[in-house]
């Protein structure tokens, strides 16, 4: 028998479940836990395991030098990686993967030997003064987070109160009867900029980069942000949008099948498949359709410009922004709101419910609900199959003082191919 087959089929298997593993981790959208695991487990090839200080430096960007004691993130951080491993191999048998406690490094053994993860984390070790601070970092992370999913709690928590449905009519007749549509809810790409790389001096909304495909593509003509700006796979959702979501819910859930109620996505999730799959219902600013811009704008009458902050009408060149002015100290702004109707991929519909900002999205929010103005406006149209309309949202604060109608026309309605984008 030769000897080394037994140690090929353990390395066979630890590879199986590495793989398994960082597939979990990666369906998470995980990157902090995913680079932190592929280091251990390159690093548990070498009979060395790394040492605390080197993984904050390869993973977190602390230079060790500048203290001697490491950055208890890192400890906090294997602490999660651990109990993460523990939940995926809960329930299993066999062979499993595991972080030795006190070791930085990825072992395979018998899932009955499994030390399990203690309940209390590790406790932050103290630091000293002259130690450059993270704390700017995962504060500004933190509420970040914090502001985002109180947006997506608002939704989640209110589609549990949408009782008593509605008929599904009007703006929404172009569903099909009984279908569930896929709620995609408008989201920015958000990048940290830091001048020390260490701590953040600002979060950056930048409006080209909407994706981390763009952030690629944009430090290749920008390398002077290579050091600058970072991906921290932060997305943000206004509040506004947030709201806009949760009033058109009842609308959304009245004849999904089973009483189940509309699915909710972020829209810089969507993926081509999930266009080809479902009818689509966006509801967000008209700078963050994502990959739903293309095929609206192939249709649409309008153009929208790289920033997404200023639609122009192709055949008269006119072009729409927000603008803002004061009356009387208190600020008012001229906001635009648009809707339409369009085929999608596959025979499915897409419905648009957006705007520049806040103002607009939940205006178009509230018209699409009002069953008598929809009426009146798809008598102006004709009942097309494809439509679209502009309305000027004058506001002060969050009230809206007018809706004007700017443009409404339909749309000649063509077979529209799946968007194929390279977002990871």
């Amino acid at each position: 028998m030769d000897p080394a087959a037994p140690a090929a089929t353990e390395e066979q298997a630890f590879a199986t479940e590495v793989t398994r593993f960082r597939a979990a981790l990666a369906a998470g959208r995980s990157p902090i836990f995913l680079q932190l695991f592929d280091l251990l487990v390159e690093r548990s090839r070498d009979d060395r395991a790394p040492k605390e200080v080197e993984i904050a430096l390869a993973i977190f960007g602390r230079d060790p030098g500048q203290n001697d004691t490491p950055d208890s993130v890192v400890r906090v951080t294997m602490y999660r990686l651990r109990k993460r491993l523990d939940e995926f191999y809960a329930g299993q048998s066999g062979l499993r993967l595991d972080i030795p406690k006190g070791e930085y490094r990825v072992v395979l053994i018998p899932a009955a030997a499994a030390t399990p993860v203690p309940v209390t984390p590790p406790a932050p070790a103290p630091r000293n003064n002259g130690t450059p601070r993270r704390t700017r970092w995962l504060g500004i992370v933190a509420a970040v987070a914090a502001i985002n999913g109180l947006g997506w709690w608002y939704i989640a928590a209110r589609t549990q109160e949408n009782t008593g449905r509605p008929s599904r009519g009007g703006f929404w007749q172009a569903l099909p009867a009984g279908s569930s549509p896929l709620v995609a809810i408008g989201d920015s790409y958000m990048l940290a900029e830091t001048e020390n790389q260490k701590d953040i001096k600002q979060i950056v909304l930048e409006p080209g980069i909407r994706s981390r495909s763009d952030f690629g593509a944009y430090l290749t003509t920008h390398p002077d942000a290579f050091y600058r700006l970072y991906d921290l796979d932060m997305r943000y959702t206004p509040f506004g949008t947030a709201v806009a979501a949760w009033s058109l819910l009842p609308s959304l859930g009245a004849e999904a099948g089973g009483g189940a109620g509309p699915r909710l996505i972020a829209s810089s999730r969507l993926t081509a498949q999930m266009l080809d799959a479902n009818d689509i219902v966006y509801v967000g600013p008209l700078a963050a359709l994502g990959l739903l811009a293309a095929p609206l704008f192939q249709l649409s009458g309008f153009s929208l410009d790289a920033t997404g902050t200023t639609l122009t009408d192709r055949a008269s060149q006119q072009r729409y922004a927000i603008r803002s002015s004061q009356v009387d100290g208190q600020e008012s702004r001229e906001d635009f709101g648009y809707i339409a109707s369009i085929p999608g991929p596959s025979g499915r519909h897409i419905l648009v419910i957006s705007g520049f900002g806040d103002g607009g999205v939940r205006d178009m929010a509230a018209l699409v609900r009002d069953t008598a103005q929809m009426q009146q406006l798809t008598r102006r149209i004709g009942s097309p199959a494809a439509f679209e309309a502009l309305f000027k949202v004058r506001t002060a604060g969050s009230v809206r003082l007018a809706r004007t109608l700017v443009t409404a026309r339909p749309l000649r309605a063509v077979a529209t191919p799946t968007p194929r984008a390279t977002r990871p």
